[in-house]
Order: C-alpha cells, then sequence, then structure tokens
C-alpha cells in the first residue's frame, strides 16, 4: 500500500538542478553491455501473464550461525515472446543482499531456482520483475511486466531452535516480527530523513513509497493516474533503476561500485503527476538520486 507521510522538510530546490544533481531516465542511456539492458517499449495488449510467482524458503542449516535459503521464481505468458527476462532482488532486514536474473528467448515460461545465505535472526524480501518484449513487423516492439514477491522471517536464538515463518502465529513469532519490522522501519526512516535533507526535498509535496509497494501497483493505479500511465511509469522507472541500482553505477559521477549494502529504494511521486524520484544510500553512506519526467 502507498504510505501517506506528514512531515516538514526543506523545500525541493526547483526542477531546474543541473544534470550533475538529477538525471532524467530514457530509453536513451549508453548502456556498458545492451544484454544487461531492460528497455521499455509501449504496452502490448496482446501479451499477458497467466502467472509470476516469488519464494523464499528456510532450506537447512550450516552452522551455529548460517543458514541457507531457497530463493525461486517463475512466471508464464499467454504465448511466447521474443525475450523473456525475470529479475529478482533479495532485502535483508531492508538492506539489498543480491540480484538474479533469468532470460530466455522465443519462450512462454521461465524459472530459476537457487539459493541465498542467511545469519541471525532476519525479516527477508523478494521482489521480482517479470518482463516480456515482444517484437512484430515493421521493427514496432512492445513489451509486458508484472511483478510478484515474498517475505520470510528467520529466528535464529540460542534460546530456540532455527525456525521460519511467514505470518506469525504465535506470541513469540508475534513479537519477534514486532521487533525485526520496528528496527527496519527505523533504519529506513533515519535514511529518508537524510536523503530529504541531502537534496532538500519536502515531503509534504509526494506521495511516498517503496520498492517493496511495486506489486501493488498491478491492481490499482498511481495516485492521480490510470492503470496505463502507470504501466508506462513504472516501466521506465525500472530501466533506470536497472542501470544505476543494480548494477551499481553512482549517479554523480558514473563510476560503478558494488551495489551490495544499498537501502531499499524510495519512490516519490509529485501530488500534481510532473515527476518521479528514486531514492537511495549506498553501503558506504553515498546519497543517490533519480529524477524522472512524467510527460
Amino acid at each position: 500500500m502507498i504510505k501517506f507521510i506528514n512531515k516538514h522538510f526543506f523545500k525541493i530546490a526547483g526542477l531546474s538542478l543541473s544534470l550533475a544533481i538529477i538525471l532524467s531516465f530514457t530509453s536513451l542511456f549508453s548502456w556498458r553491455i545492451m544484454d544487461e539492458a531492460f528497455i521499455f517499449f509501449p504496452e502490448d495488449d496482446q501479451i499477458y501473464f497467466r502467472e509470476g510467482n516469488t519464494a523464499l524458503e528456510l532450506l537447512s542449516k550450516k552452522d551455529n550461525d548460517e543458514y541457507l535459503l531457497e530463493w525461486s521464481f517463475s512466471s508464464e505468458t499467454n504465448e511466447p515472446a521474443f525475450l523473456r527476462s525475470d529479475m529478482s532482488l533479495l532485502f535483508e532486514n531492508g538492506t539489498f543482499v543480491k540480484a538474479r536474473k533469468q532470460s530466455l528467448k522465443d519462450q512462454l515460461f521461465i524459472e530459476e531456482v537457487g539459493t541465498a545465505d542467511g545469519e541471525d535472526s532476519g525479516r527477508y524480501d523478494v521482489v521480482t520483475f517479470h518482463h516480456a518484449e515482444v517484437h512484430y513487423p515493421d521493427d514496432m516492439m512492445k513489451s509486458k511486466h508484472t511483478w510478484s514477491q515474498d517475505q520470510l522471517y528467520v529466528i535464529d536464538s540460542p534460546l530456540s531452535p532455527l525456525h521460519s515463518f511467514k505470518k506469525a502465529s504465535t506470541d513469540e513469532e508475534r513479537q519477534s516480527k514486532q521487533i525485526l519490522d520496528s528496527i527496519m522501519d527505523q533504519q529506513l526512516t533515519y535514511q529518508l530523513d537524510g536523503l530529504l535533507e541531502e537534496f532538500n526535498i519536502d515531503l509534504d509535496e509526494y506521495y511516498y513509497f517503496t520498492l517493496l509497494d511495486f506489486p501493488d501497483f498491478i491492481h490499482y493505479p498511481l495516485p492521480g493516474l490510470t492503470q496505463k500511465e502507470t504501466f508506462s511509469i513504472i516501466g521506465q522507472l525500472w530501466e533506470g533503476f536497472y542501470r544505476y541500482y543494480i548494477l551499481g553505477i553512482n549517479t554523480f559521477t558514473e563510476e560503478t561500485y558494488s551495489p551490495k549494502g544499498n537501502s531499499l529504494p524510495n519512490v516519490l511521486l509529485h501530488k500534481e503527476a510532473q515527476h518521479l524520484l528514486l531514492l537511495y544510500e549506498t553501503k558506504d553512506g553515498k546519497r543517490q538520486q533519480l529524477f524522472q519526467l512524467i510527460k
């Protein structure tokens, strides 16, 4: 769900900030390797996703402090697409751990199963972007995408056996969930406050949500926009998000870095639907900002 936050911060310094501070999302990025790109094309009304799934499960214990998670995702379209690409992102306690991608040509079904290491108690969130690129005669290209996600709480305590849950069903699990959620929320709030102050942004002028809210927009549109406009805006947002956040490119210097440890991305939609802002922080505390103009 979209979160409405009423806090007073500094006024945004206007849309005339230089490109050294704000970068616009377009499909004209000079990608390092074109195969790495997710390129948005107009929505295809002939193709749709029959399903999109993401799952995270506790697999086994490795030693006293470490355990193994099974991480899987899959999707299926109603007909084969020229290119099917699914990208799944794993977060631990609101921090980016890693991403996995599966791409196939001329397929309608795509699936990936793998593992991830875990340590100590934690909240794990996985969100997957399922994408289909369709080619037609006369160089006409269209696309379709959908989202899926999963969440898992792992409790690793010397007072009880290692176990996990998705929905808390006991008092112990409810207490553990509350503690882990609270720690994560405090961290994200602290990071967001720093980002807003750094870039002189007044949050009252925006609708606020995070990457974990993206799957909700399969079912309803962004505020003040239609479902078709929402599809286009999020598809274009993903282009810049993939290039800078997932591949690890500094938004100001264009230098590459390891994206592991990035904070959970914050997305701010201007209440007059003029633009989107994507804000996050790298592991070493470098604050990042991307700007997307809504035409």
